[in-house]
């Protein structure tokens, strides 16, 4: 969330990994030697001065920011509450292209009540891997896996890997 002048307002973790991964990986203090928080803050600042003119901050945007490390960064900003005010009156909502959203084993298996091996398979095809991939990855026979993704399909209601996929990435948003 941002105040009128852009100033920002609160950050999520999933904002702030974003930003973070803008100017390289930070852990503990930032690159340039301030808290993580701050350095955000400043690659908020820095993208929305990126953004340009297309982003209208108290108003609905769609803006795409270019990288040269891949694909773009989309912003999306909508308005909340009355402008002038002093309170946050507009959240950024970042998606970053070059990852996939991905749900965690917890939530497969409250939803679907899938075993812990069939949530780690669920995922990995959320991911993009194949089975192949995936049973080296893991050390399983594709055998093992093929049975296992079997019963992921029948726990999930699904019958095809796209729509298993499309599943996940929409269960990919819950905690």
């Amino acid at each position: 969330m941002i105040d009128a002048s852009g100033a920002p307002f609160d950050l999520n973790t999933t904002a702030s990994g974003i930003l973070g991964r803008q100017d390289g990986e930070h852990q503990g203090f930032g690159t340039h030697g301030m808290p993580p928080q701050i350095e955000n803050w400043r690659a908020l600042r820095r993208l929305l001065a990126q953004a340009g003119q297309g982003l209208r901050i108290g108003g609905e945007s769609w803006v795409t920011v270019p990288r040269a490390c891949g694909a773009p960064l989309v912003l999306h900003t909508i308005p909340l509450g009355e402008p002038g005010s002093s309170a946050p009156n507009t959240v950024i909502i970042l998606v970053d292209l070059r990852y996939s959203p991905r749900p965690t084993p917890s939530v497969l298996q409250k939803l679907f009540d899938l075993t812990p091996a069939e949530a780690r398979l669920a995922i990995e095809i959320a991911g993009g891997r194949t089975l192949s991939e995936t049973s080296v990855k893991m050390g399983l026979s594709n055998a093992t896996l093929r049975t296992q993704l079997s019963a992921v399909f029948t726990k999930t209601q699904t019958r095809r890997q796209a729509e298993l996929v499309a599943l996940l990435t929409r269960v990919a948003i819950l905690p």
